[in-house]
């Protein structure tokens, strides 16, 4: 497994300005999916370049958030029918993303080739990207595991419930013994009370430190919101329908965290950064 993940993380490694983030849990149903969706949105009004990769392989739902028909999904890329050109959609507010193929059993069994070949391919796209944001299926299967060490960071989302905890405690434990360098951020989702939030935010970095000695980023906690539920019914994504929305301002406020940036800054471009680093080099 970790030779497999070396090889991963060397072709994401070729394209330094590419950041790939993999946002995973270590349970279903803690808003995962609708995180990965809004914090592209997010980051692409920020004038990011983002492609998101449903990868939660055979239960993919990126698609139905954004309510967009797809003709093709990575199925078709993995078996060879299609390019990776060809499965990449539109979105909102500029987003890319690739449908996951909801239902397709064969994904399950995707190896380490396919997804090899599947990272090799978003290195190379004719349209470059700043970052790529994966959706990976919850738990600590291997597929799930080799793309989290095979991405530049990992967001590890919970809810405050004691079984989302221990189970996102038991995916940052498998991530560490893998790889005790990978960088991890911790976000909080669906909570009802702020205080109760952060408590169990900074108690879960305290037991991690203490027991696994590693270091977690506290990216932020977004609180429980009726309108996600509807939006996500209603297959518009709550950046879009509520831009003005708490849960949208936190999603954003991951967002700048993430770039870095104050509040009322945008990112230069990626190009005027690459000229930066060359000037401090020459000088």
């Amino acid at each position: 497994m970790a030779d497999q993940a070396q090889n991963l993380r060397d072709l994401v490694g070729k394209r330094q300005e590419l950041r790939v983030i993999t946002v995973s849990s270590g349970k279903g149903g803690v808003g995962k999916s609708s995180i990965s969706v809004n914090l592209a949105i997010a980051m692409s009004k920020l004038g990011v370049r983002v492609l998101v990769v449903d990868a939660d392989f055979g239960l993919a739902n990126v698609d139905v958030m954004l309510g967009v028909t797809t003709r093709y999904d990575i199925s078709h890329f993995l078996r060879g029918d299609r390019s990776l050109g060809d499965i990449i959609q539109l979105g909102h507010e500029g987003v890319r993303f690739i449908s996951g193929g909801s239902g397709v059993k064969d994904l399950l069994d995707i190896d380490e080739e396919q997804l090899s070949g599947l990272l090799e391919g978003l290195e190379h796209l004719d349209r470059p990207v700043d970052f790529i944001i994966i959706d990976t299926g919850a738990g600590i299967n291997d597929n799930v595991v080799q793309l989290v060490l095979a991405s530049s960071e990992t967001i590890i989302v919970t809810t405050p419930e004691p079984t989302a905890i221990l189970d996102a405690y038991a995916l940052v434990k498998t991530i560490v013994k893998r790889d005790s360098s990978h960088p991890v951020h911790i976000v909080v989702n669906k909570c009802d009370d702020k205080k109760e939030a952060h408590r169990v935010q900074e108690g879960f970095i305290e037991v991690v430190a203490r027991h696994l000695g590693k270091k977690l980023n506290a990216l932020g906690i977004i609180m429980y919101d009726h309108d996600v539920s509807q939006s996500i019914k209603r297959q518009v994504p709550i950046t879009v329908s509520h831009p003005g929305s708490r849960t949208s301002r936190e999603i954003e406020q991951i967002a700048r965290d993430i770039l870095e940036l104050p509040n009322d800054e945008k990112p230069k471009s990626v190009l005027s950064k690459m000229f930066k680093r060359m000037l401090k080099a020459e000088s």
